[in-house]
């Protein structure tokens, strides 16, 4: 039997996970079963389950994507001069979520099962420490750039927490409100001065 190469095992995740995200968005992840995500992938249940043994598990694995490819463009942005403003980071996440996430709801659906759903709730808890030092160390290179580096450093942790919130009210608000205005939105966020 050939073996199965490493880039080969990675590209059958990714696959399945996508399968996860359409089931996710046309029934609710609540309601997704298992058999759905091996009727929308194609495959069969051993192969599925040869690399998942939950949906949970395949939430957890698109939820890593999504945030690894929003750290590689904030890490993009950090290099760049002059640095980008917080607000344009706000708009640089929202926009690489909307993009990657065919169907934004879903997010608010894993949040709401996030209290009742432990394994979820541990993975909710990792991603938002990632996302809190993301921000930190962004924050701290923006106020660096005006501040004792000390001083950047204490504000970015305090300011952390509301940009996070700032990306979160977007996502919710787009989902639970009709016409809301995304655009003057994330126009508002990067008008937005925090105080020192």
């Amino acid at each position: 039997m050939p073996k199965v190469t490493e880039e080969y095992r990675t590209a059958r995740r990714h696959e399945i996970a996508q399968a996860a995200l359409r089931c996710f968005a046309r029934n609710g992840f609540a309601a997704t079963s298992m058999a759905d995500i091996i009727a929308e992938s194609g495959l069969s249940a051993g192969a599925i389950y040869g690399h998942f043994t939950s949906k949970d598990e395949l939430m957890e694995l698109t939820a890593s994507e999504i945030l690894d490819a929003r750290f590689l463009e904030v890490a993009e942005a950090r290099a760049q001069q002059p640095l980008p403003t917080p607000g344009e980071i706000v708009r640089l996440l929202v926009t690489g979520l909307m993009t990657h996430i065919a169907d934004i709801q879903l997010l608010v659906q894993v949040w709401g099962q996030v209290p009742i759903n432990p394994r979820l709730k541990q993975m909710s808890s990792d991603i938002g420490g990632r996302i809190r030092a993301m921000f930190v160390g962004y924050l701290t290179d923006w106020h660096a750039q005006t501040l004792r580096l000390d001083e950047a450093h204490d504000l970015a942790e305090r300011q952390a927490p509301v940009y996070i919130g700032l990306v979160q009210g977007y996502v919710t608000q787009t989902v639970l409100f009709d016409g809301f205005d995304g655009e003057g939105y994330l126009d508002s966020v990067e008008s937005l001065s925090l105080p020192y």
